[in-house]
């Protein structure tokens, strides 16, 4: 009984000394995702229509999933909406925006970035900035998935700014002023 005691702890010892994933935040992905950003703060749309794959899925904060033509169309959006587009810079040290990419022991591999995203917008005027959380997974050198996590407010409300700036807006605003006597 003490034998097995013992190989038992062992067995558990060496389990949780095997590494499930191993972290990496210097490494050629994390560089590729780091790029990707600083394509997207000059406003250039090529870099990434090469490194995401052709079958990509970009699944984004309200679980609305699109392939990879109406993600590049989105981010064409993006610019339409937005100037001076910036991203907070990384540097490794998990003192505040941070690229990270997971090599997981079943093969996968997943980098996650947690930045803030800054703008102006060119219908509003207004000055935007919020923080976010991206995960994208890698298969065959290809960005094969991307998930979105942030509020999509400040999108919709350049959006609806750019409809009334247009006279395309659905939505109807009025003033309404009350007295009392």
């Amino acid at each position: 009984m003490k034998n097995l005691s013992i190989i038992s702890l062992f067995s558990l010892f060496i389990s949780c000394t095997q590494p499930f994933s191993k972290i990496e935040v210097e490494d050629e992905k994390s560089k590729v995702i780091e790029k990707i950003f600083q394509e997207v703060a000059a406003e250039k749309t090529q870099y990434l229509e090469e490194i995401f794959s052709d079958n990509m899925k970009m699944v984004n904060s309200k679980k609305i999933e699109f392939n990879k033509n109406e993600f590049l169309s989105g981010i064409n959006d993006m610019y339409d909406l937005f100037e001076n587009i910036s991203f907070d810079s990384v540097d490794a040290n998990a003192d505040g925006s941070e690229i990270e990419t997971n090599y997981y022991s079943n093969g996968k591999v997943w980098t996650s970035v947690w930045n803030n995203f800054s703008a102006t917008g060119k219908y509003s005027g207004k000055k935007v900035s919020f923080p976010f959380h991206i995960s994208y997974q890698w298969e065959n050198g290809k960005i094969i998935e991307e998930f979105q996590f942030f509020d999509t407010q400040y999108f919709e409300k350049e959006a609806n700014a750019k409809a009334s700036k247009n006279l395309t807006n659905e939505k109807v605003g009025f003033i309404l002023e009350l007295s009392i006597n």
